[in-house]
């Protein structure tokens, strides 16, 4: 039998209780962090979901929420028109093969077109630019108007490309560079001024904007020191786990969401269809 002195048989047994202790600890802070780890994902799920209950109440309702509870959360909400103004109307990216709406006619409180309207964009022009892009991106541009009791459209394409152009027989743009600091003075951008039909019993109702070769960040300047008619609403929802009269306190989890609620146009098919409301001749 193997005999220790007092001295080291003291060493073991403290070097033994440090390791238990440290793998004690090692689990305790495991737990711990396991813990505020699921503690966490459900608040944030919690504050998503009041901030998606916000939205929805928003829509519903279209008047913004402030500071209202659910289900043990929060949640307060804010719309801001888009569109209605003079300034320049920047959309979301156009991919290929999807086209976005631009009104020019003004929408009442159900969301439809009346006449006559009680506004609409009154220029004979106005300004389209979009990005510098690789590919360069052509635009086609169909303007839809009504003349009396008919209604029309005008088409324009514009590419920017000089290698392109002699194959697709597209227009030159009017600006390649924007040097004329159109469009709120948006740099690296192909700017074209388009014709908007005006005249006696005319109302310009919508732009449908196309890109060809590349996704397009589009904007929309008015001319003239006019408007652009409101194109909807944008509906912003912060939602969190610590709300008070003044809003979401600070340190606690919160979740935003924002939607944009434009008008409504036609499905994208509509614009390689014909139709008419009497007989078609040719």
């Amino acid at each position: 039998m193997i005999k220790y002195p007092h001295g080291q048989v003291l060493l073991i047994t403290v070097l033994v209780l440090s390791v238990a202790v440290t793998i004690a600890l090692s689990l305790i802070g495991r737990s711990v962090s396991d813990v505020s780890m699921s503690r966490n994902l459900e608040e944030s799920a919690r504050a998503f979901s009041a901030a998606e209950a916000g939205i929805e109440e928003a829509l519903r309702t279209n008047t913004q929420q402030t500071n209202t509870s659910y289900g043990g959360a929060g949640y307060t909400s804010e719309i801001s028109v888009i569109g209605d103004s003079t300034g320049v109307y920047t959309l979301p990216t156009i991919s290929i093969g999807q086209a976005d709406t631009v009104w020019l006619v003004t929408h009442n409180d159900s969301n439809n077109i009346v006449f006559p309207p009680s506004y609409y964009y009154p220029n004979a022009t106005i300004d389209i630019c979009w990005s510098h892009a690789t590919p360069v991106p052509a635009l086609e541009v169909a303007i839809y108007y009504r003349s009396g009791l008919l209604y029309l459209v005008n088409r324009g394409v514009y590419d920017p490309d000089a290698a392109t152009r002699p194959s697709n027989r597209f227009s030159t743009v009017t600006d390649r560079d924007n040097v004329s600091g159109g469009c709120g003075g948006k740099t690296n951008a192909y700017r074209q001024t388009v014709t908007i039909p005006t005249g006696v019993g005319i109302i310009p109702l919508f732009m449908r904007i196309r890109p060809y070769y590349g996704n397009a960040a589009v904007s929309v300047a008015p001319l003239g020191g006019n408007k652009l008619p409101k194109q909807g609403v944008e509906v912003s929802s912060v939602g969190c786990m610590q709300i008070t009269a003044s809003g979401c306190t600070e340190g606690g989890v919160t979740r935003k969401i924002v939607v944009r609620r434009q008008y409504p146009g036609a499905a994208t098919i509509f614009d390689y269809s014909i139709y008419s409301q009497g007989s078609l001749v040719h």
